[in-house]
């Protein structure tokens, strides 16, 4: 499985003609918080419909329980090592490492991470 993140999403229901091609042929995956962000950018009903229908069309990766204390963790290790990433960044990161999946980010944040999170493994995008 590959887990999206919310800056391939945004390009994806912008109707990327790269993304359009590769995600329906890939194990892709998505999760409450970048289904979240993405929605929160919803500029009428119309277009929060049209969301809905391209999201609801990809599985969406369960947050366990154990996400929460993982996440912490993975807060204060980037902290210590000086880099403030913002919340939700972490938190897929967070959720793909819990599932031992690669996460797909164009996000300049999950390079930044990856070398202090050792569990995080980037997918890397096709030409």
């Amino acid at each position: 499985m590959i887990l999206l993140e919310t800056s391939v999403l945004v390009d994806y229901t912008r109707s990327d003609p790269k993304l359009a091609r590769l995600i329906p042929t890939l194990p892709a995956v998505h999760c409450g918080p970048a289904r979240s962000e993405v929605l929160a950018g919803a500029r009428n009903p119309a277009e929060e419909a049209r969301l809905f229908l391209l999201l609801n069309a990809l599985p969406l990766a369960a947050t366990p329980e154990t996400v929460w204390d993982a996440l912490g963790g993975n807060l204060r290790t980037l902290k210590r090592a000086g880099l403030t990433i913002p919340y939700p960044d972490v938190l897929i990161a967070t959720i793909g490492i819990t599932h031992n999946i690669e996460v797909w980010a164009r996000d300049k944040h999950f390079p930044l991470m990856a070398p202090h999170l050792p569990a995080l493994r980037l997918f890397v995008e096709p030409p």
